[in-house]
């Protein structure tokens, strides 16, 4: 079947970009596909309503949720950097009266740590302005309700939900499955904590991957009550046993606890607002609004460059939510060779891939960081592949809700020959010129010798993994085989053990490489981006707006097919993906 995935994927990128087409195309005629920017007025107040998503790297607009391509309803993005931007310019515009959050929009924010980043961003802006925020919601989640614990004034619908239980993590196990089915998988690994393989080797979790889980997911909700309980004046101890004793049962039981304000309707609190604004109605402007008003950036020719590694590592070509290696080495060597580049941020959201291309991208950031400062900027993940591509920064920064580490590597190798003769009456024979020539194609599985030829390459990746850690960090290879073994950490725990530097986030990365490049004030952000495919920059000059990136989808598309079909047969992949609900 080798080859068939890529094609299909070749069909279907064909099949999604051809609409796309036609629907740009047809916009252009109808109306301009991004609105006017507004007018911004005195007494205006700027909401946070999660009408757009809020991603890390720069994204296509996206579908909204419940919509349909008939319908045409599509989120529009701002990413982290257009926040930052975005909180900094209302800082100090006397315009700019209050801020409100109000999470009920079709959007979202990506991960756990982005949550975090910007309500420590909303804690600076209220903190730097002395302008209120304002909170309300009908039913909040453990992290909406995180994030808008900042505001001054914090609202509930008198009907209304806060859900408060505390954090738990949950992982399927496929070995049953897989065993009912008679598919043989058999795993090479280096790493006691590398628990990416569990679900297809065990049916419930390692006492290692156990111990791991439970100590991150009790730092992530220490975390969430250390801040809840700052910004409520309430007790860590308090707040933590609201959640052990479900005290939290109604609104009202909120309000007596002192973990909202007020009960209100909606109504009501948009007459506080409107109070706020000086009019009859609230005059408002959402954050992307907002930015669309703002002026480019200052003029200087001293550049910090950010570069944008966010979604899975595989090899070659990347594309929207992918990490490819020659894409993205390819950037590191533009801003290596740019000399109006002074200082370079790497801002790493993923939980990693392909280990050889995770060495591919290490190389061209050590070149890099051999000529000018490099700072690494951690979102939501920065594991395996992830930290992988951190390790020459010299300086990183990373959330304390951040999931880092998971320095190991390991291979699945999965054999379904069984499964087409017992299942299907299908069989395979084969002629080949050596007795391992057909190893690794599906349809055997591996003889003890193979294996013992795959443990040697895993061994080998994993030994070349921490002399690059080592080697980055200052640490002994023993010092870091101690705090590796594939074991995933917070940020929180990360600093304390020497992956990361400091705590913060882009806004602080920024600084810091600057800082180390002796700018001073003199100095601008540029971001360096795949740069843009005939067709795209086509439609961009014809339509007079900013299309997607055609070019990066079919890639991602490609990319995915590359994943199903193996790749780089030995992988340094992170096994969690955690949400806060």
């Amino acid at each position: 079947m080798k080859g068939f995935f890529s094609t299909f994927f070749a069909v279907l990128a064909a099949l999604l970009v051809l609409p796309l087409l036609l629907l740009f195309g047809l916009g252009s005629l109808v109306s301009s596909f991004e609105p006017e920017a507004p007018i911004v007025e005195e007494g205006t107040i700027l909401v946070l309503n999660l009408d757009e998503n809020i991603t890390d790297s720069p994204r296509m607009p996206a579908l909204a949720q419940g919509g349909s391509l008939m319908e045409m309803e599509f989120v529009q993005t701002l990413t982290m950097l257009d926040v930052i931007e975005t909180l900094d310019a209302a800082a100090t515009d006397d315009r700019i009266v209050a801020l409100y959050i109000n999470p009920t929009g079709a959007g979202s924010i990506s991960t756990t740590a982005h949550i975090e980043e910007i309500r420590s961003l909303l804690l600076d802006f209220k903190e730097r302005s002395g302008k209120p925020i304002i909170a309300y919601n009908e039913v909040y989640s453990q992290a909406t309700y995180w994030l808008a614990s900042v505001a001054d004034k914090l609202y509930m619908n008198p009907q209304g939900e806060l859900n408060w239980r505390g954090l738990a993590s949950q992982s399927l196990f496929f070995k049953g499955a897989l065993d009912k089915l008679g598919v043989d998988v058999q795993i090479v690994r280096h790493g006691t904590y590398k628990s990416a393989v569990e679900p297809y080797m065990l049916t419930k979790m390692s006492p290692t991957n156990r111990r791991q889980t439970e100590a991150m997911v009790e730092s992530l909700w220490s975390c969430l009550v250390g801040d809840i309980a700052t910004s409520r004046s309430l007790s860590p101890e308090l707040v933590d046993s609201y959640a052990a004793c479900l005290a939290i049962d109604s609104p009202k039981s909120a309000l007596s606890l002192g973990m909202v304000d007020g009960l209100k309707y909606n109504d009501e609190v948009e007459a506080e607002l409107a109070a706020l604004s000086g009019g009859k109605q609230a005059k408002k402007v959402t954050l992307g609004e907002y930015h669309s008003t703002l002026a480019p950036n200052k003029i200087s020719p001293n550049k910090v460059a950010v570069i944008y590694a966010d979604g899975d590592i595989v090899d070659g070509v990347g594309g929207e939510g992918i990490i490819g290696s020659t894409t993205t080495a390819d950037q590191i060597r533009r801003a290596r060779e740019d000399e109006g580049v002074k200082a370079v941020v790497l801002r790493v959201n993923s939980p990693g891939g392909s280990a050889l291309a995770s060495d591919v991208m290490w190389r061209e950031l050590k070149l890099l960081g051999e000529e000018k400062p490099l700072v690494v900027s951690m979102a939501g993940y920065a594991a395996s592949g992830g930290y992988y591509i951190s390790a020459p920064a010299d300086h990183i920064i990373s959330g304390r809700t951040t999931l880092t580490g998971s320095i190991g590597v390991f291979g699945v190798i999965i054999s379904g020959g069984d499964v087409l003769e017992d299942k299907l009456g299908v069989t395979v024979d084969v002629t080949k010129t050596s007795p391992h020539a057909d190893m690794g194609t599906g349809f055997r599985a591996l003889t003890p010798y193979e294996m013992n030829y795959m443990q040697r390459s895993v061994e080998d990746v994993y030994g070349v993994f921490v002399d690059r850690v080592s080697e980055g960090r200052g640490m002994t290879h023993e010092a870091v085989n101690t705090i590796g073994e594939g074991r995933v950490w917070c940020g929180l725990d990360a600093k304390k053990i020497g992956l990361v530097d400091d705590f913060g986030g882009l806004k602080e990365a920024l600084i810091v490489a600057a800082e180390k490049a002796e700018l001073g004030d003199n100095w601008r952000i540029t971001e360096i981006l795949e740069e843009e495919d005939e067709l795209t920059a086509m439609l961009n000059t014809l339509m007079g707006v900013k299309a997607p990136r055609l070019k990066g989808l079919a890639g991602s598309l490609e990319s995915v097919a590359r994943t199903i079909e193996g790749g780089s047969s030995v992988q340094a992949r992170m096994p969690y993906d955690i949400t806060i609900y």
